[in-house]
């Protein structure tokens, strides 16, 4: 093997190892912003839910009062 062919498959290792890598940081950032989302989509739900029991508390008072 002469140093060419050397230099070629350290070279073609090295672009599988980063193809590699850009692959798991892509799943990395699709994770996070799953998460993300997820945690918007809750507190959204847990504010809707705050307001919705506000709405029905401020009912009950004004059929006692």
């Amino acid at each position: 093997m002469n140093r060419n062919s050397k230099l070629q498959n350290s070279l073609d290792k090295l672009n599988k190892s980063l193809e590699a890598l850009n692959m798991a940081i892509d799943r990395q950032h699709l994770k996070t912003n799953s998460m993300e989302q997820s945690v918007k989509e809750y507190f959204e739900v847990k504010n809707y839910l705050a307001m919705q029991k506000m709405k029905q508390e401020g009912r009950k008072k004004k059929f006692k009062g």
